[in-house]
């Protein structure tokens, strides 16, 4: 094919990118429209490339990906979607101890007791997940 005619389809597909919200995944970030999501050591960064600052700081990518869509859309859910994020840290880290209570225990009541409390944080953290998916998503 004639290689301007590959270019102009190449500008029509970049140009339709750049104004819709699909993600694009690059190298080691994800961008939707300005806004620019990065991993770090300790979780993710969202970074509004068009004013050159850090929007928030998320230890979930999802999170991270929700803000990054709500702010490209135009709206500010940054406070929100961090307090689901909050939420569902607290519930897997929950999880995860009663999980290991589970396993280390020989005590059956402690056994039932953990089992139960570790059926709702699971429940729990699913909640917060799928609100926060919401945002994506919508």
């Amino acid at each position: 094919m004639n290689k301007q005619l590959l270019k102009q389809l190449e500008d029509i597909v970049n140009r339709g990118i750049s104004e819709s919200y699909f993600p694009v995944v690059s190298k080691n970030s994800v961008r939707i429209k300005n806004m620019m999501v990065r991993k770090s050591k300790k979780g993710y960064l969202v970074i509004d490339a068009k004013e050159g600052e850090q929007v928030a700081f998320t230890e979930f990518k999802s999170t991270a990906l929700a803000i990054a869509k709500s702010k490209a859309k135009g709206i500010n859910n940054t406070d929100k979607l961090l307090e689901l994020e909050h939420q569902m840290a607290k519930h897997y880290y929950d999880a995860m101890f009663y999980e290991n209570t589970i396993n280390k225990t020989t005590d059956e009541l402690v056994r039932s007791t953990r089992e139960t409390r570790l059926d709702i944080a699971l429940a729990e953290t699913q909640r917060a997940r799928q609100q926060i998916d919401y945002f994506i998503f919508s």
